[in-house]
């Protein structure tokens, strides 16, 4: 038993990654007799995609969503880019692409198939390789 225990980190940090990757709505909430709701009227998306995730994020006049303060773009449209601060990034005559850097891991991916980025994790895993995209 690792739970309430000096151990309890370690062990999730060990079993999580062979989890079955369910909802929560279908793992806990359907499952549960006493969850309890409180009706109220606000906004919601499901942030579960880049694209979703693009709709909450500033754009340039271009629709460009750029989080990074050294990121040039040059005859770009309709991307979602995320570079780390410290990074100077030069793009030029990409449309419709998700451009991501997350530690040492470099994603680029149209926009029309971010579907894929699961798929791409997965073979990440299987490959041996355990990168965060």
């Amino acid at each position: 038993d690792f739970y309430n225990s000096k151990d309890e980190k370690d062990y999730i940090a060990r079993t999580f990654p062979s989890c079955k990757s369910i909802s929560i709505d279908y793992g806990i909430m359907e499952k549960s007799n006493n969850v309890y709701v409180y009706p109220t009227d606000f906004g919601w998306s499901d942030l579960g995609t880049w694209s979703s995730l693009s709709d909450y994020l500033p754009t340039d006049k271009n629709k460009n969503s750029v989080q990074g303060n050294d990121v040039l773009l040059y005859n770009c449209s309709n991307n979602i880019i995320d570079f780390p601060d410290n990074k100077t990034v030069v793009l030029q005559g990409l449309e419709g692409y998700i451009i991501v850097e997350h530690e040492d891991s470099l994603l680029i991916c149209k926009k029309e198939e971010e579907q894929e980025i699961k798929k791409f994790v997965s073979d990440l895993k299987r490959s041996g390789k355990n990168h965060k995209i």
